[in-house]
This record gives C-alpha cells, structure tokens and sequence, in this order.
C-alpha cells in the first residue's frame, strides 16, 4: 500500500510549482478524472432534486489541482440568491480534520506533544482526545452544547464524570472532549484558538472566508441558510412527501470550535483538501499527516451506518482527527461533518490523489452518497446505484 507521504514524494516529481487555483480548461483535460465530471454534475443536480437539498457546493482535488468547483442552488429556499464558491456554510465535525492539521503543523515545530497529559481525564493525552479513546462516555454531553452549556460548564461536567474505560482502550465520540484541544493550544501558545488557526494554517492557505468565530460567520451576507428536511411517510411506511424549510441557525457550536465549530465555503475547503493531500508542504507536513490519517480503532459508528454498503466498505477506522474506511480494498481518508440544517463531507483516496469535498445547506446524507459515487467511478467498479 502507498503511503500519503510516498504518493505526496511521486506527485512532487510531476508538479514541482503546483497552482492552487481552478486550472484552465487545457490543463483540466489532462486529467482522466474530468471524464467522470459531466456525469457527476447531473448527478448532483437530479439527487438535489429527488432529496430536495436547497444547495450545495462541490470541489475537486485532484494530483494537487482543484479541478472542479462549482455551487448549485439556492442559500435559502424560496429565495433566488445561489450558492456559489464564496457562500459560506457551517461544516460541523470537519473541524475536527482542520483542528487535526493545526495540531500535526504544531507537532511538526515541537511545539506540542501527542503524548501531552490532559489534566481533567485521568491517564487521557492529546493523541487520545484526538482519536475518541479518553474513555469517557459521550451521553448527556452533546445535550449540553445545544442547549448553550459553556466550554467551562462543559470541562466541569468532564470532571464529575467517571471513565468507562481506560485511554486508548474504546472509541467513544465526543465532541466535547476533542474540543480541549482547543484550550490545549491556548495554554502553550498565550493565544486565542482562533488566533492560533488563522495564523498558522487558514491564512498560509489563503482560506480568508475560514473561521471559527460566530461573529466572522454570521456578519457575512454571502452565507448559507440551514434547512430541515422531513420525509412524509404513508400507511405502509413508504415515504409519500419530502418537505424542506428554513431552520434557525445554531451558534452553540462555536463554543466549541476544534469540535464543530468553524465555517468555510467551498473554494477554503477545496484549498484545504490540496494541503492536506500534500500540495501546500510548506504549510502542512505530508509526512507528519501520515500519523494523523493513519487508522487507530475501529469505529462501530461508522460501521453501522454502513452497514448497506458491505460490498464496498469492509473496515472503518479513526486516526487522530480523521476518519479511514477501507473501500473496494482502498484506503479512504475523510470527515463529515453535522451542525443542525447543514451537512459536510471531505474524503480523499491517498494512492490515487484524488479527493472530494461537499457542503449542503441540509441535513442530508447526499453528499456521503455523492462522494461514494464519485470514487466508485474514479477507481472503475462495477456500476451500483448509491442515490436512488
């Protein structure tokens, strides 16, 4: 198996000065995987229409080269203004893979430690918060951020909570500890996360719509609304109608931005998906992300979801901040990402280079499926049906 760092070296010997930037139509054909965007744009358009997603937004990377960005849509229904590579979204647990990268830039410098103690979870250390193996349970904590609980609320109810295991020992997802990496960075480096963030990784990006703030998300007019979509289900449980309608926006999450607090468009993302394929080394190491997206423990979440896709997805995994599943005997990378009325995904095939990046204004499953989709057709499968 080739390793992110060996693909990253091959892709270094082909493209010495890489652009981030959309590449001109000559340069784009080039690329055997433009053959499968024609397809791809009608299938985005026909499932936004079947789930009835208000808008979305798609980027693709690929050898190192944003090769496909485009918004479809609207950013509120019943309104006309569309979705386009600026229009910000919420992207939930994707923050997890940007805070990740903060913290493999800072492990890099030595300026932090995977084996630095968490001071509140006996025994805990950053590569367990980083991985979901603390051993402390998650019931009662996500309750806690959506009713607006405090970071210092939060930290409390970790203390009076008993482990369940011992670090290192069971996956159990939780954003509110993942989110003391955050106060982590803080503590070592005198400064504010969102400090920390912008310094160090969204602006060497030149991500300048990134943040973790409400105040940088909300203050923006180009943003995406949230959308609630509720399936009508008949006598015999057939679902006979899909509505959709505009949801209140959730800022608690920003409370806790390492977890699931930050906002990006898609042109950020697609920017931040070609790094972390290794297309920015003087940001972000390819070889230190080889520790980050290399698999730890099984994730039975992950693996329940896909239980309908055994012929595809034989193994789920996390890393530390990252998501790995085993797909059609490849290694995927990725993270999705929820906050109330938007969805995100980000995924990307290491030995191929090649990955995708989807925010919806929706609660939807659309974009897993999309990206399940696209891969499919990048490594030639027999055809499946993923969106009905």
């Amino acid at each position: 198996m080739v390793t992110m760092a060996q693909g990253i070296m091959m892709m270094r010997l082909f493209f010495p000065f890489l652009l981030l930037i959309t590449m001109p139509h000559a340069a784009v054909a080039d690329d055997p995987v433009t053959s499968i965007l024609p397809k791809l744009n009608t299938l985005i358009q026909k499932s936004m229409h079947q789930k009835k997603v208000p808008g979305l937004a798609v980027a693709i990377v690929s050898k190192g080269k944003i090769i496909y960005i485009k918004g479809f849509g609207v950013r509120a229904v019943g309104q006309k203004a569309p979705v386009n590579a600026k229009t910000l979204f919420q992207i939930g647990s994707v923050s997890k893979a940007v805070a990740s990268t903060l913290i493999a830039i800072l492990h890099r410098e030595q300026k932090i430690s995977l084996d630095h103690p968490v001071d509140l979870i006996p025994g805990a250390t950053l590569r367990h918060v980083l991985s979901h193996t603390t051993g402390m349970p998650s019931t009662g904590f996500n309750a806690l951020i959506e009713r607006g609980g405090s970071p210092l609320e939060a930290q409390e109810k970790i203390l009076g909570t008993a482990p369940h295991e011992e670090p290192g020992e069971k996956f159990a997802y939780h954003n509110v500890v993942y989110n003391l990496l955050a106060h982590v960075i803080k503590d070592l480096s005198g400064a504010p996360f969102e400090s920390v963030l912008q310094t160090r990784l969204l602006k060497p990006l030149h991500m300048t719509g990134a943040s973790s703030t409400w105040e940088a998300f909300i203050s923006q007019e180009n943003r995406a609304a949230p959308h609630i979509i509720k399936k009508v289900k008949g006598k015999k449980g057939k679902v006979v109608k899909i509505t959709v309608q505009e949801a209140p926006y959730r800022k608690e999450y920003t409370n806790y931005p390492a977890a699931g607090g930050m906002s990006a468009n898609i042109h950020d993302m697609a920017l931040f998906l070609a790094a972390v394929m290794g297309a920015r080394p003087d940001v972000v190491s390819p070889e230190d992300l080889d520790e980050f997206i290399s698999p730890i423990i099984h994730t039975p979440d992950q693996w329940h979801r896909t239980r309908n896709h055994r012929d595809r997805i034989t193994k789920t995994q996390y890393g530390l901040g990252w998501r790995h599943m085993i797909f059609a005997n490849h290694p995927v990378v990725f993270h999705g990402g929820y906050v109330r009325g938007f969805s995100t995904m980000l995924a990307f095939l290491p030995e191929h280079q090649v990955g995708i990046v989807i925010l919806q204004n929706a609660g939807s499953s659309v974009g897993f499926l999309l990206a399940m989709q696209f891969f499919d057709w990048v490594l030639g499968l027999p055809p499946k049906i993923w969106i009905e």
